[in-house]
């Protein structure tokens, strides 16, 4: 069979910090089904920072198997380690660090697909003897890319092998090859089956880059600690930053107006984000609007306090205020309530439709304060406000009168459910043009 994976990159130049070349060349090594090779990936210091950050994590690797039922992978299939593959592996965490995360984007914009639908970086580990047998990547993986991340002796076996294409690629340290696992949407392409070989008396290092047909990593950002503190990261060494900047209204108006506390009905905003704009009202309803709303959430033999019309109102206008746009362009007022482990609304159940969900400005309101999780998140900021009660945070979506198709994806926004308890939030969504009747 043919053997692709021996082609060396040219000598271009090269990004002075990273060393990262700054032209990528692809070479199509098999026209159908297409598979790509790409040399030099990635740097000598990119994978010597993976393989570090790797270093202590190694656990035999495992197989999903089971029977295709549904649409979903995560109820059809189970992971258990298997005869079929005896190689170890490490799964980084989503932009672990910004070396992962510059390399997540290179991969996307390999694949020609957004970096949201990449799974978590797999690195794999074979020793002498060790392998992967035939198997196929799944039909819910549109794209694969395995990187290799060392040489081997010349010689030495380790080749990925396309047994229906009889075709093998050699290890080449830093060589990406790239296929399609599917032929269509949710059909797979049996002619991608392909094994790991086993080397003979080198380790071989590579690193699994799978493309989902959902966006994973919206998922992962509802419910993930990751970046919450030193201690969740995989490996703590060598982090350049945490993944969330954390907004607390409570330490927003001790550091900011520590002379002069806020006065009942007075409202003062922080402007936490300049592009896009983002603001926090720490006290935006007193805690009896606050319990008001709450109470709306629940079934009416259970409500323990009525909202009456001119309670409502009020509220409904001073949101209209501070978002600077007629009452009438708002939505009705939703008031909802979120439980450990549901997913609260967001860019995940908007499915694409964010601007249609969530128009040209939105103010949020927390209703009450969780003591863990909770959070309102902007994954594409890395920012994320905690929840306490009464405190408004106001964004702009779409710019004015840009139609709310021209949503700036960075304004997207993700609740992340709490630990313990319910946490409860209204939510006014404002519109291009009016949407009451006087």
């Amino acid at each position: 069979g043919a053997e692709g994976g021996g082609a060396e990159g040219g000598g271009g130049e090269v990004f002075e910090r990273s060393g990262a070349p700054k032209v990528l060349t692809a070479y199509v090594v098999h026209r159908d089904p297409k598979i790509t090779i790409v040399p030099n990936f990635l740097t000598d210091a990119e994978i010597d920072h993976m393989l570090e950050l790797a270093e202590d994590y190694w656990v035999p690797s495992v197989v999903g198997s089971g029977v295709y039922k549904t649409n979903n992978e995560a109820k059809d299939l189970t992971n258990k380690t298997s005869s079929n593959r005896t190689s170890y592996s490490c799964m980084l965490k989503s932009a672990q660090t910004q070396a992962v995360e510059s390399i997540e984007h290179r991969l996307a914009h390999l694949a020609g697909m957004d970096v949201e639908y990449l799974e978590r970086l797999n690195l794999v580990r074979y020793a002498p003897g060790q392998f992967f047998n035939k198997h196929h990547d799944g039909r819910f993986r549109p794209k694969t890319v395995f990187i290799y991340l060392n040489d081997l002796p010349e010689g030495d076996g380790g080749e990925t092998y396309f047994p229906e294409l009889g075709v093998k690629f050699v290890p080449r340290k830093g060589c990406a090859v790239m296929w399609s696992n599917i032929l269509s949407p949710s059909i797979d392409d049996p002619r991608t089956v392909h094994q790991g070989l086993p080397p003979r008396t080198a380790m071989k290092y590579g690193v699994n880059c799978f493309f989902n047909d959902k966006p994973l990593k919206q998922w992962e950002d509802v419910d993930s600690d990751f970046g919450d503190d030193d201690a969740d990261l995989v490996v703590g060494k060598n982090q350049t930053s945490k993944r969330w900047r954390t907004i607390d209204a409570e330490t927003l108006v001790q550091d900011f107006a520590p002379s002069s506390p806020q006065l009942p009905g007075q409202i003062v905003s922080f402007n936490v984000c300049q592009d896009p704009r983002l603001s926090v009202l720490p006290g935006f309803l007193s805690p009896d609007e606050a319990a008001l709303l709450i109470a709306c959430a629940e079934p009416d033999d259970t409500r323990q306090a009525q909202a009456t019309p001119e309670a409502l109102a009020r509220i409904e206008q001073r949101m209209a205020a501070v978002a600077g746009i007629p009452l009438a362009h708002m939505d009705p007022l939703r008031v909802a309530k979120c439980e450990p482990k549901m997913t609260p609304d967001g860019q995940v159940l908007a499915r694409g439709q964010y601007g249609k969900r969530f128009g040209q400005k939105v103010v949020f309101i927390f209703l009450n304060a969780v003591a863990e999780g909770g959070e309102l998140r902007f994954p594409r900021l890395n920012l994320q406000v905690r929840p306490r009660e009464g405190c408004a945070v106001v964004w702009q979506v779409a710019a004015p009168s840009s139609g709310e198709e021209n949503v700036d994806p960075r304004a997207a926004h993700q609740g992340r459910p709490p630990k313990v308890g319910t946490r409860y939030n209204a939510i006014g969504v404002f519109r291009e043009g009016p949407v009451r009747t006087a």
